[in-house]
Formats: C-alpha cells, sequence, structure tokens
C-alpha cells in the first residue's frame, strides 16, 4: 500500500487550485519557443443547453463515439457529441455531478458521479451501478488504460477490486510501459507507481505536478514518456521511463493561466490546457509534436470566462478536443481544434 498525507476537503477534490508556486527546476531542459501563428478554426463545435451545466468539463472517447459531460447542474449530464455539431443524451437519471469522471474502456461508456449518495460516490457503467464507500467521493476521476479502468476514491484509487491508498487525493492515472502510474498533486511526490509505491520527486511544494499525466511515445524513439502537468508552476514536464525527479525531464514552460492543468498524449504529439490564460480568463490549448520544441496554439476561448483547456483529448487518429465549460455564462462549449 502505498502512504501519504491526510486527503483534503471536499472543495479542493473538485476545484482548481489557483496558487502559484516558486520556480525550482535545477538541471530540467527547458523549452520557451511559442508559434504565435493565427488560430485556426475549430473543425467541430458543440454547445452546451443546459445553463451552468459545464459542457466539456470532461471528455471521452473511443470505439468511433465520443462525449462530453456537463456534471454541475440538475445533477449532471454526459452527451454523445455527434455529426452536425448535434449533442444526444445518454446515461441513467443519475445525480450528484454525474460525468465528473468520465472514460470509453473496452468499448464501454464509464462514468463517475462523486456526490451521489451524500458523497459515497458512484461508477455508472453501461446501466451498472457500483456505489462507493461511505465519503468515498468514488469517480471525481475514471480513467481508462491498458491496464484496466481507474476510478479515484477518497484518499487513493481503484482498479476493479485492487485499490490503492495514497492518503491524497488522485487526480489522474496513465499507464507507462507495464507500470500503473497515478497523479497525485497534493502528496509528498508528484505521481506515484501504484504497484510498489515509488514515487517522481517535485520540483517545488508549489508545483501541483501530478494534476494532470498521460503516457505515449511523444518523441517517437520506440519507447513512451510520461508527461506531468505542473499547473502550480505552469509547467510540463516529459520524463523518460525510470526517471527519479521531475528535474530528470524536459521541461515545457508556458505563460501561466493554469498550464499543465490538462494534458493528452498520441503517438507524436502532446497536447497541453491552461484554462485560465488571458485577462478574461478565456483559457488557451497548445501542442508539441515530436521533434520540435515548438508550443504551436491551437485554439483560444471565444468569451470571457470561458476555460477553454479545462479538459484536453487526443485521439487515436490525432484529433484533439478541448472544453470550455465556462463558456456563455457555464454552458459549456466542447470544439474540435484539429
Amino acid at each position: 500500500m502505498l502512504n501519504a498525507q491526510n486527503p483534503p476537503a471536499l472543495l479542493l477534490l473538485l476545484s482548481f487550485v489557483l496558487g502559484v508556486g516558486c520556480r525550482d527546476r535545477d538541471g530540467a531542459k527547458e523549452d520557451t519557443t511559442v508559434d504565435s501563428a493565427p488560430k485556426p478554426t475549430p473543425f467541430g463545435r458543440w454547445e452546451g443547453v443546459t445553463a451552468a451545466g459545464g459542457l466539456g468539463t470532461s471528455l471521452a472517447a473511443g470505439g468511433g463515439t465520443r462525449y462530453a459531460a456537463a456534471p454541475w447542474a440538475e445533477g449532471g449530464a454526459v452527451w454523445l457529441l455527434g455529426a452536425e455539431d448535434q449533442l444526444e443524451r445518454v446515461g441513467g437519471a443519475v445525480s450528484g455531478a454525474f460525468g465528473r469522471g468520465l472514460a470509453v474502456h473496452d468499448g464501454v461508456l464509464a462514468v463517475g458521479a462523486p456526490l451521489a449518495e451524500s458523497g459515497s460516490g458512484l461508477l455508472w457503467r453501461d446501466g451498472a451501478l457500483t456505489p462507493g464507500a461511505a465519503g468515498e467521493l468514488l469517480g471525481a476521476m475514471v480513467r481508462s488504460t491498458a491496464l484496466g479502468l481507474v476510478v479515484s476514491a477518497q484518499g487513493g484509487a481503484r482498479r476493479d477490486e485492487e485499490r490503492f491508498a495514497l492518503g491524497v487525493r488522485v487526480t489522474d492515472a496513465a499507464a507507462l510501459q507495464d507500470r500503473l502510474i497515478l497523479g497525485a498533486p497534493s502528496a509528498e511526490h508528484a505521481v506515484y507507481d501504484a504497484q510498489d509505491g515509488v514515487g517522481i520527486a517535485r520540483l517545488s511544494l508549489q508545483d501541483e505536478a501530478g494534476a494532470a499525466i498521460c503516457a505515449a511515445d511523444l518523441d517517437l524513439d520506440g519507447a513512451d514518456e510520461l508527461a506531468v502537468g505542473a499547473p502550480g508552476l505552469g509547467v510540463v514536464v516529459v520524463l523518460e521511463a525510470g526517471a527519479g525527479s521531475l528535474a530528470e525531464g524536459r521541461l515545457i514552460q508556458g505563460s501561466g493561466g493554469r498550464f499543465g492543468q490538462s494534458i493528452g498524449c498520441g503517438a507524436g504529439l502532446l497536447v497541453i490546457g491552461a484554462p485560465l490564460e488571458g485577462d478574461g480568463q478565456r483559457g488557451a490549448v497548445y501542442a508539441v509534436e515530436a521533434g520540435s520544441d515548438t508550443l504551436v496554439s491551437l485554439g483560444s476561448g471565444e468569451t470571457d470566462g470561458a476555460e477553454l483547456g479545462a479538459a484536453v483529448l487526443v485521439e487515436a487518429d490525432g484529433a484533439v478536443l478541448a472544453g470550455a465549460p465556462g463558456h456563455a455564462g457555464g454552458a459549456g462549449l466542447v470544439v474540435q481544434l484539429r
């Protein structure tokens, strides 16, 4: 079992933390070049239909289908993103921030509702409900990995009947080779190997590293790398397998705005969300491609408070989706940027 400090309160689990930390990069290599070319018109656009629902808070895709959640109004909702920018509601009549966690695993939609049942939470999967224990907040994060479906629970995470106890919130999960990696932005270390409890050291106490993680062959060298978002510093660090510290990786520097709050990986492609970038917190999404040290701007929020980049998704064919849950006063928006 893994050991760390006691978990934070519910609000910390479900909200963005806006602190900005000091910078301690040690030997990390830094990328800072930003492509300032005009931002392209989105390839697809789906507007939220529920006031204050926050469409785009979470995204998932698989088996040729795409989903976006609006978890914050009327108990939450999940929508199938259809052709011609149409939305089709899916899932059961479940309340409690239904859709806060979202994934497609083995072709089946899995949805978390962490506030259901007075905070016990639950996982909805193809109509079947798995309840959480008292106060467990099951389902704030639901992630499909090559090593199984991972669901956050108070103080750790579950994978089927297996439990990983960190004592702190888990916000993301990824499979790196044959190891399950868990992101834990408020723990002693940034990320943990779930099997043996080994942690990767942070850049600083305020970096919030581990808020988002993903793994893929980002440099097309035949081996997967681990990308770790550290929105407290506005950076993303790319690590080779076996690294014991974020300072050993390649550091990608953003311009603030919670850069690294969300990240998505594909073969030769890293996508990074900065949902509070800009004076009006419109948000922005960037990409880094294999063989390049340049941040390419994929798009920015359409209105003040849009928070584009709160969630990003890279599909198997390289398509990129991004959520802007604050768009239109909180109705939300999902756009395809590539």
